[in-house]
């Protein structure tokens, strides 16, 4: 593995299994721009990230040779409550999810704390195929 800071950014080499992944990252403080190769393969993508505001970010990946893309918007309403949105391309999935709960500290220090997510997926092609799935991301401890 290879780093240096070329024009503002990161450029990075990485070297494994006979792939050669080459990526070059600029982030500002509101901006994040990652293009990256892998060769021998010629695999080429590239990843966009804005923050627009403190709660408001927005990500968007595009993979060149199968033309799959992902979006993801992101809102942090509170401390405790964000959500997510997004759509992934390769899957036909368009998906939402809400976060409730404190994303910092640990476990121990706070009893019955807790990080609970709750999502929606709807696959494009089929919309009977929906899925609600919720998830606890942190134990409660009594």
């Amino acid at each position: 593995m290879v780093k240096s800071n070329v024009l503002n950014g990161v450029f990075t080499a990485l070297y494994s299994d006979d792939e050669m992944n080459l990526k070059y990252r600029y982030k500002d403080e509101e901006l994040s721009f990652i293009p990256s190769i892998s060769l021998p393969s010629n695999s080429l993508s590239f990843a966009f990230k804005r923050q627009f505001t403190p709660s408001d970010k927005l990500s968007y990946w595009y993979q060149f040779d199968t033309n799959y893309w992902s979006a993801v918007y992101k809102h942090k309403a509170t401390k405790n409550v964000k959500w997510k949105a997004g759509y992934e391309s390769d899957q036909r999935l368009g998906w939402a999810s809400l976060w409730v709960g404190d994303a910092g500290g640990k476990t121990k220090e706070v009893p019955l704390k807790a990080k609970v997510q709750l999502t929606l997926k709807v696959p494009q092609d089929n919309v009977k195929n929906s899925a609600v799935m919720f998830h606890v991301k942190k134990r409660w401890d009594f």
